[in-house]
């Protein structure tokens, strides 16, 4: 029994090992098993106990395995099938304190790194805009060669051509 005005050495001993359980953690009871499916990358890390990890899936990557101890973390990324199931050195599940009352552990999902968030920004802050212009300018350069070549037309039909001013002759002699 769990009572918040008394001292955890003076509680009972069920009372005491449920009070220290970590907040944000998961409890993973012995003898059991769990499929994580992580749809963005995450970061498993144990808190207490110990977990054998078997992670299947990663691009044509062959299954892989670890035992992650307390502080250990693992990186998780999308589209694994990661099962934990508690490992406790090879001790039987049941026998001792910490190991009746399972593994604990965190599932968190990772932010991009600092240089995947500044490449999103370059992308939508110079690439796009730059694309933008570049299709500007071969849409005013297809307008402007066809510009030219109208007027080459417009010159050729004779718009431009020169008027012949009938020729004077001054004592036989044409100019």
């Amino acid at each position: 029994m769990s009572n918040p005005s008394v001292l955890e050495s003076q509680q009972s001993r069920v009372g005491a090992a449920s009070a220290r359980t970590m907040a944000g953690c998961w409890i993973l009871p012995p003898r059991r098993a769990l499929g994580l499916y992580p749809t963005q990358r995450s970061r498993l890390r144990i808190e207490r106990g110990g977990v054998w990890l078997t992670v299947t899936g990663g691009k044509g990557a062959l299954p892989s395995d670890w035992f992650l101890g307390e502080g250990d973390e693992q990186m998780l990324e999308p589209g694994v099938h990661a099962v934990i199931e508690p490992w406790h050195g090879g001790r039987a599940a049941l026998s001792g304190g910490a190991v009746a009352e399972g593994v604990q552990f965190r599932w968190d999902p990772v932010a991009l790194p600092a240089p995947a968030v500044h490449s999103e920004a370059w992308s939508r802050g110079v690439v796009a805009p730059w694309a933008d212009l570049v299709g500007a300018l071969r849409g005013a350069a297809w307008a402007g060669a066809r510009l030219v070549k109208g007027l080459l037309q417009w010159a050729g039909a004779g718009r431009w051509a020169p008027t012949t001013a009938p020729r004077t002759c001054i004592d036989a002699q044409c100019e």
